[in-house]
């Protein structure tokens, strides 16, 4: 928090907490800007400022020159004709009153402020939520209020009361929405359309909803609406001063909303509760993906690929917590979104909006040195939880190559991943076809090369000129191997061209050779 985020108190929130203290009390506005940060008794010839209220005997006041700036008195009596000159922000009491009491109150009063703004200065030194920043203003406001994003979904409200909004729950994502009735009445109200452009706090009248609320519209840093803060006239009287301190209050939600990791939007919470409910398995409607990714421009059916990093503590990487990189690459990679669970990271990339994203998420791994894994590409969204776990598989298979590659697709590593769920319950030897060991053995024995020959033969699809240039072997050669392979093994080329034959063959040449490389 800075200068700019600090609370003042102006005049009128004073006049608030005294009211009814005094037989009589009259309160001038003036100019009566925000600037109070605490009181103390005027004292002739000393220069005053707009930071204090000045607790005074009218009398006092006889003779001194008016300063230049604007100020704020407590007075005690009548004050003379020039200091009430439509600057000044005046409280008058009766002479009588007993200036040390008078003192002590507004002492009080202050105290009463600023301790509510040093228990939200807390909150956001901490990064608390929205909520919680509601939480502690519910007492503060003695009403309860509510803040609502610009779809009229809930983001905070610590305390519901009879009159305010039945909102109803969300299956899906837990979150509170407006019921559609209530969202018609809003949009055929008068009132209620023209508070959407308004800068600052203001009063929304009882005609609609029975009761009276302060609200403050949150822009965004480009001028978007975003949110509302609301404060429902239900259990008190609602107080002028109050518009102060419920412009503030919206200020820190505004930070709080745009705070990287913290971001409470209800449209981006419902999105990323939906995409890590797929991720897990959870099965959604057709009807509910659309309408939770219709605002990124998405649909059901366009072409996307998932991408999985973890996030492991490195000493100087700024962007190395999952939420920051989650942000990071939203910025980075268009038609992205990202999303953490655990110390992982899962990003969604829509390739009809951005079929150019292998440079820009390069550029994330090379400076967060990262490593990545990548599934194929896919043309439901609702088949996520499969293409998530491509991509963390071929990660996983990334981190244990340990080699200088920064990331794996799942074409990349398929083979490799078949051939570990093949060799789960057996060893190699005994799953690869006999007719490659007996071969092995043979070789071993007699110094022959039957097997390498046989494995090129398979490799090369039975393309005997091919076979004998990669061997180096005359034509002549290499039929005689053949039909020694054959008398030992039994195996020959009509035999090897049968489908699930050749494919055996090869899956046990490539266990093999997984085999002896490591």
């Amino acid at each position: 928090m800075n200068e700019d985020t600090r609370f003042h108190l102006n005049l009128q929130m004073a006049a608030d907490g005294m009211e009814g203290r005094f037989s009589e009390m009259q309160f001038y506005g003036g100019e009566d800007s925000p600037l109070l940060e605490g009181v103390c008794f005027f004292q002739k010839g000393c220069k005053m400022t707009s930071r204090y209220a000045y607790i005074v005997r009218a009398a006092q006041l006889e003779g001194q020159p008016v300063p230049d700036i604007p100020c704020a008195l407590i007075a005690a009596g009548r004050i003379p004709a020039e200091w009430d000159n439509g600057k000044n922000s005046i409280i008058r009491l009766p002479e009588e009153t007993d200036l040390i009491e008078l003192m002590n109150l507004c002492q009080d009063i202050f105290h009463f402020h600023i301790s509510w703004a040093d228990s939200l200065k807390d909150i956001m030194i901490r990064e608390g939520s929205v909520d919680d920043l509601c939480r502690a203003s519910c007492a503060y406001f003695q009403n309860p209020l509510f803040v609502h994003d610009s779809r009229l979904n809930v983001i905070s409200c610590p305390v519901w009361r009879e009159g305010m909004i039945n909102w109803k729950e969300d299956e899906s994502t837990g979150l509170l929405i407006t019921p559609l009735e209530v969202l018609n009445e809003f949009k055929m109200d008068k009132e209620y359309l023209q508070t959407l452009t308004t800068k600052g706090a203001d009063l929304f009248s009882a005609e609609l909803r029975g009761h009276r609320d302060i609200y403050v519209n949150i822009w965004d840093e480009y001028g978007g609406y975003e949110a509302r803060l609301v404060i429902c006239e239900l259990d008190s009287s609602l107080k002028p001063g109050q518009f102060i301190a419920a412009e503030y209050l919206a200020e820190l939600i505004r930070l709080t909303l745009a705070r990287r990791g913290h971001m409470e939007n209800t449209y981006k919470h419902a999105l990323e509760v939906m995409l890590l409910g797929m991720i897990q398995g959870k099965k959604f409607s057709d009807s509910e993906i659309a309408s939770r990714i219709e605002q990124c421009g998405w649909k059901k059916e366009d072409r996307y690929i998932c991408v999985r990093l973890d996030v492991e503590d490195q000493e100087g990487n700024p962007g190395s917590s999952p939420a920051s990189l989650c942000n990071y690459v939203e910025a980075r990679v268009a038609g992205s979104k990202a999303v953490s669970m655990d110390n992982c990271v899962c990003i969604i990339i829509n390739l009809n909006i951005n079929d150019h994203y292998t440079s820009e998420i390069s550029s994330i791994l090379r400076d967060g040195l990262y490593k990545a894994g990548f599934s194929n590409l896919f043309h439901d969204l609702a088949e996520l939880d499969c293409y998530c776990r491509q991509a963390s598989m071929a990660l996983r298979y990334c981190k244990k190559k340990n080699d200088t590659m920064w990331s794996y697709s799942f074409n990349d590593i398929a083979m490799d991943y078949i051939g570990d769920l093949c060799c789960s319950e057996f060893e190699p030897s005994e799953l690869c076809a006999y007719e490659l060991i007996k071969l092995k053995e043979y070789d071993a024995v007699n110094g022959t090369e039957l097997y390498k020959t046989l494995v090129t033969y398979i490799l090369n699809e039975r393309n005997t000129v091919a076979t004998s240039s990669e061997l180096y072997v005359g034509r002549s050669t290499l039929f005689y191997r053949l039909r020694k392979i054959k008398e030992i093994t039994g195996l020959d080329a009509a035999h090897m061209a049968e489908p699930v034959q050749n494919l055996y063959l090869r899956l046990s040449v490539f266990l093999e050779e997984r085999r002896d490389s490591r």
